[in-house]
């Protein structure tokens, strides 16, 4: 599985609405128009497929390949802290 950053800017409410719903069955929404993708290699044709079937000539669809090393934690701001990670003070 491949993780990838979905982002669009479609200018019609039902088209706009039609490319969500695709979205939605790959992963989760994280802003109005902005994804988190998880798909195989063999699924990405689709997606790219089933997402273009719903774009108009004026509207713009990235996909953002993400890097998926382990080690790696992702951050976001403006959301309330859930865990907290303990400092040593010397």
């Amino acid at each position: 599985m491949s993780l990838y950053v979905a982002a669009y800017d479609v200018s019609e409410d039902r088209r706009r609405n039609k490319v969500a719903k695709v979205l939605c069955q790959y992963g989760h929404r994280v802003q109005k128009s902005v994804f988190v993708v998880q798909v195989t290699p063999d699924e990405l044709p689709d997606l790219r497929r089933h997402v273009g079937e719903h774009l108009g000539l004026e509207d713009q669809f990235d996909l953002f390949p993400v890097d998926e090393r382990g080690s790696r934690r992702q951050w976001r701001w403006q959301e309330p802290i859930t865990d907290y990670e303990p400092v040593v003070v010397i």
